[in-house]
């Protein structure tokens, strides 16, 4: 290897970036006495399969100040047995990142581990520093400074996206459209994890109560989207109401679930919240096959509160129709999906004398059937959803302070 006649000379303490993981700006020490690099991380959680393992964790960047933290995930490449300067032991973390130095970038590979005590977020260890690099132990910031007021300028969104573990709930779960959801969710740095219905069941101590696969507790997950409706009845509602019960976001709360279940409450719903309705309502009715007043009625696909997709079902068949030319009957399903807490549901509609109505409502939409009739991207779309709400329960908890 050729080495550089002017080597690239840096101090021992530098400012540096991860931009892969939303790091504009932090202070490392440049420790060749180390081995390995070391990344101050908090709340340090694996997710993922076992063959693509992942990594997610909160930083801290700025030395003393708590208020300020970034949120990051990334593949784990190793986890190994590290001895720190003061003799202690502990199991790491390793990822690879990009690193901004100067005007250099190169990859490292950096261990996790809480640096809370220490005076430097990061350092960086020997099998970090190039063969062109020279370290001048008498000096300090030989390359450009950074600021940590670069921290002003980072958008909220950086502080609130992390990667989710998402379970989907269903009673079948090697459909097609299960299989684009998870592909979506991947390439978005997100881990979905099928959750058969009928390998579930709940557990009750005295104290506790818990979600078994197998007879074997589920993880913990950030969020869950339940395609579960009245097949699965009380059992299904109250799996996902245990789930909510340790912190996870559900798209259909179990109360929702349980709640368009029955015919009665479906219809005190719609009326508290000034929704017309046919005589028939909620998943407990019989289908309406045919709209009052009319030989058609739409079927609307609602997605975190808003209508993703219409279908018009004729009798002989269904069809795609645009959204923007049924504003009626898209709102007064969006109403429909508010009034009983869902946000994945299908709604359909009718006309009926002057009015439309609501005829029918399912929490378990066939997302396969409006993919294919819609060509919309209805996984981007649930996902978009979830995210939705994994920020609006961050900025609740900061009291909607920005970063």
């Amino acid at each position: 290897m050729v080495v550089s006649a002017s080597p690239f000379i840096v101090g021992w303490q530098e400012w540096l970036a991860l931009p892969e993981l939303g790091l504009p700006a932090i202070k490392a020490k440049i420790d060749t006495g180390a081995r390995t690099s070391a990344l101050h991380a908090f709340l340090i959680e694996p997710f993922g399969s076992p063959t693509a393992p992942m990594v997610r964790f909160g930083i801290h960047p700025i030395p003393g100040r708590l208020d300020v933290a970034i949120f990051a995930s990334a593949p784990v490449v190793d986890r190994r047995e590290v001895t720190s300067s003061n003799g202690e032991r502990d199991t790491r973390y390793f990822i690879r990142t990009p690193v901004k130095l100067g005007d250099r970038v190169f990859e490292i590979e950096v261990g996790l581990t809480n640096r809370e005590s220490m005076s430097y977020r990061m350092l960086l260890g020997r099998q970090a520093i190039r063969e062109d690099m020279m370290v001048d132990a008498a000096t300090s910031f030989r390359q450009p400074k950074l600021s940590y007021k670069l921290y002003r300028e980072v958008p909220r969104t950086i502080a609130e996206s992390r990667a989710l573990r998402i379970a989907l709930v269903a009673r079948g779960v090697g459909g097609s459209f299960n299989a684009d959801l998870a592909e979506a969710a991947t390439t978005r740095g997100h881990s979905l994890e099928m959750l058969e219905f009928d390998r579930l069941a709940l557990s009750f101590s005295r104290d506790t109560a818990a979600v078994l696969r197998d007879g074997q507790p589920v993880a913990h997950y950030d969020a869950v989207i339940p395609r579960i409706g009245r097949g699965e009845g009380a059992a299904g509602a109250a799996i996902i109401r245990q789930m909510e019960a340790t912190g996870c976001l559900s798209l259909n709360s179990g109360d929702a679930i349980e709640r368009v279940s029955n015919r009665v409450a479906v219809a005190q719903a719609l009326v508290r919240g000034c929704v017309s309705q046919a005589m028939l309502a909620g998943e407990a009715a019989v289908k309406v096959d045919a709209a009052p007043g009319g030989d058609a009625f739409m079927r609307v696909l609602v997605i975190g509160g808003g209508a993703a997709a219409m279908i018009r079902d004729e009798g002989k068949g269904e069809r795609k129709v645009s959204l923007a030319r049924h504003r009626a009957e898209r709102r007064i399903a969006e109403h429909a999906a508010e009034a009983l807490g869902l946000g994945l549901a299908t709604v359909d509609v009718a006309q009926s004398d002057d009015d439309v109505v609501v005829a029918r409502v399912s929490a378990r939409p066939a997302l396969r059937r409006f993919s294919r009739l819609s060509r919309k991207d209805l996984p981007g779309d649930i996902l978009d959803a979830l995210e939705a709400r994994v920020g609006r329960q961050a900025r609740a908890g900061r009291g909607g302070e920005d970063v």
